[in-house]
């Protein structure tokens, strides 16, 4: 494959290419190549088969995020097959690669400042995007139901209907539908912020952006299936993020009401999560990400001391 990718590399004028790297991919079909210009510095090259990865939507959230000035990837060429991208390197290490420094939380800051500044700026734009509609919604945490339930835990179709997920669904599709809209990501989390060797701060893999809740992108990011944050540097964090929207009048409803929201957003996200994590084993045969289950069912362990529907599903799946 690095062979051509070299061969389309070499094609482009201007460029003086020497060497190419494999970097890490991510959780689609997506591959990723650091690729040096003696001139110019570093570049990356996305990898993404037209047949397997819908790269409209990727060049559609491209360009939105672009009128608005966010700090992503520009795009330089594209071969004519539309597989292969040469784009702009945001840096080496992510949000979650700087996790053991002391200053880690510091950074915390800045990317909920990004956040509001997408959301802000990204008003006008979400017309433009789909919507996270029911059909959307319950669709995901479906996965929860066949990925996890069925291909992880072993359950038969038989056991599983018998489980009622309904009220939980139901819950949860209401909750998102009563909360404001805005610009949504839908991916904000610690392995898709990028952080350069100049503590510089963008994203990167924004291609199933939304209009939609607006908690869904802060709990991606305070409540990361990734990385653990102690639960009063989230309850300070997440402070800080209501006031950006109470300042900017984003927000109507009181703390509390938004709290509420950004909990069940949360068992949402991470139900569709684990669905996910499980079909990455299963479908896809990336076993790594199954580690990262125990942390994002912890959360619903925690929120179901507080929602009896998610504690009734739970004791029903004899996961509490």
């Amino acid at each position: 494959m690095s062979e051509e990718i070299s061969k389309w590399l070499s094609s482009l004028e201007g460029y003086s290419f020497s060497g190419i790297e494999q970097i890490n991919s991510d959780a689609s079909f997506r591959n990723y190549f650091r690729v040096i210009d003696d001139r110019r510095g570093s570049f990356i090259v996305m990898d993404s088969d037209p047949s397997l990865e819908n790269n409209e939507k990727f060049l559609h959230a491209s360009d939105l995020l672009q009128k608005i000035s966010m700090p992503i990837p520009n795009i330089y060429h594209i071969d004519d097959c539309g597989r292969y991208f040469l784009i702009s390197d945001l840096g080496k290490k992510t949000l979650f690669d700087r996790r053991r420094e002391s200053h880690f939380l510091s950074f915390y800051d800045r990317a909920i400042e990004l956040l509001v500044s997408m959301q802000i700026n990204g008003a006008s734009l979400k017309s433009q995007l789909p919507n996270y509609d029911n059909a959307l919604l319950y669709s995901e945490m479906e996965l929860f139901k066949e990925w996890f339930c069925f291909h992880e835990l072993g359950l038969s179709v038989q056991e599983i209907e018998k489980i009622d997920f309904d009220p939980l669904f139901t819950e949860l599709i209401q909750s998102a539908n009563n909360q404001e809209r805005v610009f949504v990501h839908r991916d904000y989390h610690s392995r898709n912020i990028m952080i350069s060797d100049n503590d510089e701060m963008g994203f990167v893999d924004f291609q199933d952006a939304v209009s939609g809740p607006i908690t869904y992108d802060i709990v991606s990011l305070l409540r990361d299936c990734y990385v653990k944050i102690e639960r009063e540097q989230v309850n300070n964090m997440l402070r800080i993020y209501y006031g950006h929207l109470i300042k900017n009048h984003m927000m109507s409803k009181t703390l509390s009401e938004f709290i509420m929201d950004f909990d069940l957003m949360g068992i949402q996200r991470h139900l569709k999560a684990i669905g996910i994590f499980s079909r990455l084993k299963h479908r896809d045969k990336k076993n790594n990400y199954i580690n990262d289950i125990p942390l994002t069912m912890s959360y619903l362990k925690h929120l179901s001391n507080q929602y009896e529907s998610l504690e009734n599903m739970l004791i029903q799946l004899k996961l509490k």
